[in-house]
């Protein structure tokens, strides 16, 4: 019987949480590890209760702080064993939901984090917390459809260089700004004609935001709307860009590193080494970021094996080898 229950969702839709599910769950099948999945966006309540009555560790993930603290509280309370990801960076939420946040890592056996500002205030809460990434290489990326495909290809001899972003949906920050930015992107390539930007849109929702403040869309701009592998996206770019308010691991940012792709990222958190920072992207030289972001990329750097490290956590809490 599986002794590990993971609870999350998995695309549709996309986002960086349920890709990450999906790849955890698929590594550990492809491995034979023993666990059991529920996916709380398909799968009924009483299905829930069920599996959480079969397994003595839960492994959740998702966002929302009082879901995570009533689960926290729900686990204590029947002697779970409780495992909870946090994929944002601490601190992101108003009072109520860093205070639940905290509260969480408290009740759970072991919260994981994303970067070390994060790690250092779950120690506070909870001896047992640790920094493990959430990006999971995958092999398989899927090509745009052949049409898009073709038009990418012909917008590229227009323009001296190609830049890319992504947002699953239009969220907005503690402070009401776009957590994304993707209108401020958008501002700042109207300014510059000579460069294209690809937005990665799988909802279609940032598309309708943009078209009620933007009558008239710049021409340099392209939105790629529906389901699709946003590699496929980063394949045709010369560079990403992760103009982001507030971040966790993102999954974006080291994918454009496996594929070779220059990232562009803002300063919001501590990005890695290969990552060109800027503070206020209204103020960036693109042509000089894009330059010192392609020498930045070909840097030697190391690599995690998330699957490697989270298996090695289950079977310690499990107690088993």
């Amino acid at each position: 019987m599986a002794s590990i229950l993971i609870i999350g969702r998995i695309p549709p839709p996309v986002g960086g949480v349920a890709v990450h599910v999906k790849r955890l769950t698929d590594s550990l099948r492809r491995q034979g590890f023993p666990f059991e999945f529920y996916d709380y966006g398909k799968e009924p309540l009483f299905s829930l209760l069920l599996k959480i009555l079969r397994h003595p560790v839960i492994h959740i993930h998702f966002s929302n702080p009082r879901a995570q603290l009533i689960f926290a509280v729900f686990c204590k309370l029947t002697f779970k064993k409780l495992i909870i990801t946090y994929h944002g960076c601490w601190g992101r939420y108003g009072w109520l939901g860093n205070y639940a946040v905290r509260f969480s890592a408290r009740l759970a056996h072991l919260p994981i984090v994303q970067e070390h500002t994060s790690l250092k205030q779950a120690l506070r809460q909870n001896p047992r917390a640790c920094e493990i990434s959430t990006y999971i290489y995958d092999v398989h990326v899927e090509p745009l459809p052949a049409e898009l495909q073709n038009e990418v290809w012909l917008l590229r001899t227009h323009y001296k260089a190609i830049f890319c972003t992504n947002a699953w949906n239009v969220t907005f920050d503690k402070y009401g700004r776009e957590i994304y930015g993707i209108s401020e992107l958008i501002a700042r390539f109207e300014g510059q004609p000579e460069f294209l930007l690809l937005i990665s849109d799988p909802s279609g929702n940032y598309r309708s935001y943009i078209e009620t403040s933007y009558p008239h869309i710049p021409g340099n701009v392209f939105f790629i709307t529906g389901l699709h592998d946003f590699r496929s996206v980063l394949l045709h770019s010369d560079a990403f860009i992760r103009n982001t308010t507030t971040d966790g691991v993102s999954l974006s940012v080291h994918e454009a590193r496996e594929l070779g792709i220059a990232v562009l990222a803002s300063a919001a958190v501590a990005r890695p080494p290969f990552c060109y920072v800027f503070e206020d992207f209204s103020k960036t030289d693109l042509e000089k970021s894009l330059e010192e972001a392609r020498r930045l990329i070909t840097l030697p750097g190391e690599m995690n094996n998330t699957v490697a490290e989270l298996t090695a956590l289950y079977r310690s809490v499990l107690n088993v080898r």
